[in-house]
C-alpha cells in the first residue's frame, strides 16, 4: 500500500521465505491495494491500522496469509498506542507492517538499505508470527519480542527463539488419524 519500492519487496520476499521454511511453499508479491481514506487521521498525521487491517482482510481471497507493507506512519485506535511498527490478527491471515519508522532516514540518519531490510524483515516475521497464533515473547532477542522503540527492533534477531519456533510448528502442523 503506497510507494513501496520493488527491490525492497523482492528482498523481503526472499527473507520471509527463509524465515518460515519449511512451513511455507512460497512467497509472492501481490497487487497494490488502495489505502482507505477513512484510515487517515489528519490531526495525528497518521493512519489507523485497525481500519487498514479490516480493508485488507476484506480484499483478500483464498487461505493465504498476507502481509501488507505500508509507507505511512501507523497508530491503533483499538489499543490506544501512539505509533506501531505493525499489527496482525492473532491468529488470522492478515498482517500490516509500516515501513515509515523502520527507515533510518526517519531518525535523521543516512539511508542504509541493509539496515532498512533487516528491520523490515524482523517486523514482517513478527507480525506474520502473530497470524500463526504466536504471542509476544519475553526474550529480548526473539523476533516475537514486543518492540516499543526502534532500539528494541535493532536489538532482536530476525529469528524465533526455540520456544516460539516450537509453538509455531505446533500451530502450523496437523495430525492425520486413520480410523478403521
Amino acid at each position: 500500500m503506497g510507494d513501496v519500492e520493488r527491490p525492497l519487496l523482492e528482498d523481503l520476499k526472499r527473507e520471509l521465505t527463509k524465515a518460515f521454511v519449511p512451513l511455507v511453499e512460497g512467497c509472492v508479491i501481490g497487487a497494490s491495494i488502495e489505502m482507505p481514506p477513512a484510515a487517515h487521521n489528519p490531526s495525528r498525521k497518521q493512519y489507523d491500522a485497525d481500519i487498514i487491517l479490516d480493508r485488507v482482510l476484506h480484499r483478500i481471497t483464498g487461505e493465504h496469509r498476507v502481509v501488507a507493507l505500508l509507507d505511512v506512519d501507523l497508530y491503533t485506535s483499538s489499543r490506544d498506542l501512539n505509533f506501531i511498527f505493525g499489527q496482525a490478527q492473532c491468529p488470522g491471515r492478515v498482517a500490516l507492517v509500516s515501513l515509515r519508522r523502520l527507515d533510518p532516514t526517519f531518525y535523521g540518519a543516512a539511508p542504509d538499505p541493509e539496515l532498512f531490510l533487516e528491520r523490515a524483515t524482523k517486523e514482517a516475521v513478527h507480525e506474520l508470527g502473530h497470524t500463526f497464533g504466536l504471542g509476544h515473547c519475553k526474550y529480548s532477542n526473539c523476533v516475537m519480542c514486543f518492540s516499543n522503540s526502534i532500539l528494541d527492533v535493532d536489538k532482536k534477531k530476525a529469528a524465533f527463539c526455540k520456544g516460539c519456533r516450537q509453538k509455531l510448528y505446533r500451530q502450523a502442523t496437523f495430525t492425520i488419524r486413520v480410523w478403521r
